[in-house]
């Protein structure tokens, strides 16, 4: 949205600057340090590396040699892992956040690109897009935005 001079001067008069016209109302007042951010959640599972084979696989390919899964598997094994557990730390207790209307979430990126579209120039096209999004959000809120990228799920 592009504001012209006459309507950005209307706005401002408003008193509506920044997050001041997004924060709840159950956000104004005093807020103790010890406010919970806590998420619900399902009750926690017994994690271990191995414990994915214990979930339900609804769309699975059918291979031709369980033996070259298997050894996709050991490779696999042996990878670093493409997100890290603090990663996942700071991006849950982002949301939290998120969830007391303490910021905002943009979710953006190619779910079912080809294989022909996934190259470094299109991750870097749609990576700068939702940068420029999330910049446009933040200046225009105040407040904070959690960003998350979804690219080619058809590979997972």
């Amino acid at each position: 949205m592009r504001l012209s001079a006459t309507s950005a001067a209307i706005f401002l008069a408003s008193g509506l600057t920044g997050g001041a016209a997004f924060v709840p109302s159950s956000l104004n007042g005093p807020r103790s340090a010890a406010t919970s951010l806590n998420v619900a959640s399902a009750p926690p599972k017994v994690w271990s590396p191995s414990s994915w084979k214990d979930a339900v696989a609804k769309q699975m390919p059918i291979y031709d040699s369980q033996e070259d899964v298997d050894k996709a598997i050991a490779k696999l094994d042996k990878v670093a892992p493409l997100v890290f557990a603090g990663e996942v730390r700071s991006l849950h207790e982002k949301l939290a956040r998120v969830s007391q209307g303490q910021g905002f979430v943009l979710m953006g990126g190619d779910c079912a690109e080809s294989f022909k579209e996934f190259n470094v120039n299109h991750v870097r096209d749609t990576f700068q897009v939702m940068m420029q999004m999330a910049l446009v959000m933040t200046f225009g809120s105040s407040m904070p935005v959690v960003k998350i990228g979804r690219m080619a799920g058809q590979f997972a």
